[in-house]
């Protein structure tokens, strides 16, 4: 920090010469995130509320009650009819809370938790912060966890089962029905990380949405993550945790003796209204007809992008379930280091040996035919 400050035109100028470096979505090149451009109506929500503080939620009434709101829209659509909850500051934090609750609900000295093979890398930290014994369950070959691996897994120690709703490598969906029979028979709490698939299955055609229920229209499912900074098109940071119902929030109750609340149930203390704001505003100017429409555009690119790669003569690692799809070719590092080169941002996968891509809503039909174009220079 210098002693004299500079100018308030200097530094914007400087700001804007350093935002110039960073990737923008509405290029059609980034094809590797799970994010994307805020809708219009989120980055004017987002600033109107940068000073409201959710930590203190006695000073900021309103603000609190946007979040309600948020939370009971998301309820509703993953059929919760007394679920609870909060927008905290992504997916890591809604599994976290998620699996805070199911260890200090079991009261288990060694706890171990289930995981898919395929479960985000967020869980390997959160049982490093927890304690946790992560114990893995296989995959079938269309990349969903078996349950009756899951079954084989549980033991004395078992306090929670995770299943994934739209994994982030392939967009998979487990089997939550099959695993949520599972979880009531052996009285295990059931955690479904749908912070991908929250807000993109509801909205799938009838046929696709019903072969994939993973919500709490399923009795064993005790907790949901749902993030609406990825297919809710809102502004980052925004994640949500949602809860069965009321009972599972004194697990992760801290009393916070000096505030206007006598207790929190997020792990940040501090949080900024602002993505809670700008979450309401996109709910409310889209509503479930808008989701709708960016969903299955998006699903139509995915297939218009699949059918392509196949004609390439390059080979799909799995049918895509939603706006996630992966290929490999001959060398998949080589193809994806070249894309890399030519300005595309696609991920390249180790543990599969594919390229990795997600159809946001950002994307349009020529960056599509782009990408392609140049694909077809490259593998």
């Amino acid at each position: 920090m210098e002693n004299k400050g500079r100018s308030r035109k200097e530094i914007l100028a400087e700001l804007r010469l350093i935002l110039g470096e960073d990737a923008k979505y509405e290029d059609g090149k980034i094809l590797c995130s799970m994010c994307t451009n805020p809708q219009p109506i989120a980055k004017i929500a987002h600033q109107m509320f940068l000073c409201s503080n959710l930590g203190d939620p006695g000073l900021f009434a309103g603000s609190r009650r946007l979040e309600q709101d948020v939370v009971g829209k998301l309820a509703s659509l993953l059929n919760g009819k007394n679920s609870v909850g909060s927008i905290v500051s992504g997916g890591t934090e809604a599994n976290l809370l998620a699996l805070l609750a199911a260890r200090n609900n079991s009261g288990v000295s060694n706890p171990e938790v289930i995981l898919p093979e395929s479960a985000h890398f967020s869980l390997d930290k959160i049982c490093n912060l927890l304690n946790l014994k992560p114990v893995h369950a296989e995959l079938n070959a269309d990349f969903r966890v078996k349950p009756d691996s899951v079954e084989r897994c549980i033991t004395e120690n078992t306090v929670a089962i995770v299943g994934t709703a739209g994994t982030a490598e392939l967009g998979a969906v487990d089997p939550i029905g099959e695993l949520s029979e599972i979880a009531l028979a052996h009285r295990v709490y059931l955690h479904v990380d749908a912070a991908f698939g929250g807000l993109v299955i509801p909205f799938l055609k009838p046929k696709e949405r019903n072969a994939l229920a993973f919500d709490f229209s399923l009795e064993g499912v005790k907790s949901v993550t749902v993030d609406p900074h990825k297919m809710g098109m809102s502004t980052v940071p925004a994640g949500g945790i949602l809860f069965r119902d009321k009972t599972f929030l004194e697990h992760i109750k801290t009393e916070t003796p000096y505030l206007t609340e006598a207790a929190q149930y997020t792990f940040v203390g501090t949080r900024s209204a602002a993505s809670v704001a700008a979450t309401w505003a996109v709910f409310e100017s889209l509503g479930r007809e808008g989701f709708r429409k960016t969903v299955r555009r998006c699903m139509a690119l995915t297939k218009l992008l699949s059918k392509g790669v196949e004609a390439l003569g390059l080979k799909l690692v799995a049918q895509p379930t939603m706006n996630i799809m992966a290929f490999r070719s001959s060398n998949s590092k080589k193809t994806a280091e070249t894309l890399r080169k030519r300005g595309w941002f696609v991920s390249y996968v180790s543990r599969l040996d594919c390229v990795r891509i997600v159809v946001m809503p950002h994307l349009r039909r020529k960056h599509v035919q782009a990408f392609l174009t140049d694909l077809s220079k490259t593998a």
